[in-house]
């Protein structure tokens, strides 16, 4: 499979000399390296923590042809949070038990199918594994597939089985995710309990429903400058004649955000500050935002999704924090508290909800659900990673027959071709585009026929 993939891993200081100019903080034996088709690398020290289990540092990505970027400083998972319906148990797993020490999982090479097992405490519990993904892109002309290196390790707490895992992207997009399987936790004599369900061939109780909430930390490092990092909010608000108008807005001090669906909610965090619009960052996109639980009463860290902060070490769980740093705050809420960000190391926070409503099917095994987010990068390369940069016909074609507008000319624009003649000063160019759009249409009509025919 490696040769197949044309791709290397080393967990040592031996990868490719292009990588070789960063000098990572760890030993030899804690880094990773990863070299792809594209010409891409990822370089990156790692760590198991009693309490995260696996933190990352020192990431830094090389697009091909590219000096090495530092991206993160760290990452990990700051807490996994589980809320029961009947509000009557509630887990904070990574500050009352722990995903690292003994709850860590031994591994096998059928856990990591031609992938590199790496010991923690002397067992294999640490897989690195490369995968094709689906399509990078698709043209009339050629398909090239993406390609990636997981970092994974699996945590068993109580009855639940946690696949932590960080999937790092041939284009220099991260993807962190849970899986979540093992078997189901609680249960309650109630036969018909509005809780939760009663699975069938066990009629005398109800297994309750309940929500996940983990909550990843990630500490920006981008470029070469720890503390010019700018996180915006992008929205997309929606005026009355259903137009989108994009709104940008830099968090300036520290900050707790709620997603709001109906704005397209976003955040982006530049190298600095993107007023050109093409600075090198990292868009973080909630398109898996489904379930959110809420209790504001006894966890009012529930009530957001995004947390803006400065890098403070005793800041470090979302909840239960004054447990192990009685100095600091309690949860992430009173971490939040006005600092200015402008000059700072800044750390985002973001949470992703699954409620697990119980089914037949996970009885007496889970299959294992999962949930992240992608963290999508922006602008670290001057066009599409790999692609060689010339358009077939086929896409040249597709440009020309483009319709172009403008806000000035977009109320007055009636043309079903896309032509718009909306005002005396455009009617010279507009009639020169239209021609020019006419033409291109008959000859990929004529084309198409030909090729028919033949």
């Amino acid at each position: 499979m490696l040769i197949r993939f044309a791709l290397v891993v080393f967990i040592s200081l031996l990868a490719f000399p292009g990588v070789l100019q960063a000098q990572l903080s760890c030993p030899v034996e804690h880094q990773i390296s990863a070299e792809f088709e594209n010409g891409a690398a990822w370089k990156m020290c790692w760590d198991s923590r009693k309490r995260e289990n696996i933190v990352l540092s020192d990431v830094h990505f090389q697009p091909a042809g590219a000096p090495l970027y530092s991206v993160f400083n760290t990452l990990r998972l700051s807490q996994l949070h589980v809320s029961y319906d009947d509000s009557n148990v509630t887990y904070n797993d990574v500050t009352e038990f722990g995903l690292g020490g003994g709850y860590v999982v031994e591994l096998n090479q059928k856990d990591c199918p031609a992938g590199q097992l790496i010991e923690i405490d002397g067992l294999n519990r640490l897989c690195t594994l490369l995968s094709d993904e689906d399509d990078s892109y698709k043209t009339p002309t050629e398909t090239r597939q993406s390609q990636s290196i997981s970092v994974f390790s699996v945590s068993q707490v109580g009855s639940y089985a946690y696949l932590v895992t960080w999937k790092f992207f041939a284009d220099g997009s991260v993807e962190p995710s849970v899986g979540a399987a093992g078997a189901l936790q609680r249960s309650t004599d109630a036969a018909h309990s509005h809780h939760g369900r009663t699975l069938e061939d066990v009629p005398d109780k109800s297994w309750l429903s309940h929500t996940h909430n983990y909550y990843w930390q990630i500490d920006f490092d981008l470029g070469e400058n720890p503390k010019d990092d700018v996180v915006s909010e992008l929205e997309f608000v929606t005026d009355k004649d259903g137009r989108r108008a994009f709104t940008k807005t830099p968090i300036l001090v520290e900050a707790a955000k709620a997603i709001n669906p109906r704005n397209m909610t976003s955040w982006l965090i530049s190298d600095g500050h993107d007023e050109s619009g093409v600075t090198p960052g990292y868009l973080i996109e909630p398109q898996n935002y489904g379930h959110k639980m809420v209790n504001k009463v006894t966890d009012p860290f529930t009530e957001f999704d995004f947390f803006v902060t400065r890098q403070n070490d005793c800041e470090r769980f979302v909840s239960e924090n004054a447990k192990y740093y009685p100095e600091c705050g309690e949860d992430i809420v009173q971490f939040v508290n006005d600092e200015h960000l402008s000059g700072e190391d800044i750390v985002i926070w973001h949470r992703i909800s699954f409620h697990h409503v119980p089914r037949n099917e996970d009885r007496h095994v889970m299959h294992s659900h999962w949930d992240g987010f992608v963290m999508q990068a922006r602008n670290l390369h001057a066009q599409t990673p790999g692609h060689s940069g010339e358009e077939s016909d086929q896409v040249l074609a597709a440009i020309a027959g483009a319709p172009v507008q403008n806000d000035a000319s977009a109320e007055t624009n009636n043309s079903a071709t896309g032509c718009n003649i909306s005002s005396s000063h455009q009617r010279s160019r507009d009639i020169a585009f239209c021609l020019m759009l006419l033409v291109s249409i008959i000859y990929t009509r004529r084309r198409c026929s030909n090729e028919y025919m033949a």
